[in-house]
């Protein structure tokens, strides 16, 4: 398996996770894992990190919903197309 394919398989591993169904155990800090894999290849910002680790807690509670109640920009799930984050 090449460098390249290893990011990518990572990327899409971290993607499905960030954007993981609600409710199901451990998915609340599985999404802030994912939303620091992102925020460290400065994908998404600190205050959308900030919202993901306010959320991490509560396996009901989305991150996505409360982003937007606080006027930040949400990631979209189509935002994140062929290993990279596009605005």
């Amino acid at each position: 398996m090449s460098i390249s394919s290893v990011a990518s398989f990572e990327f899409e591993q971290q993607k499905a996770q960030l954007f993981s169904k609600l409710g199901e155990p451990g998915s609340g800090a599985g999404r802030y894992a994912a939303a620091m894999y992102f925020y460290n290849q400065g994908r998404i910002s600190a205050e959308l990190l900030e919202i993901y680790r306010r959320c991490s807690k509560f396996d009901l509670e989305d991150p996505i919903k409360l982003t937007r109640h606080e006027g930040l920009e949400a990631p979209m799930e189509q935002h994140f197309e062929n290993g990279k984050l596009d605005r």
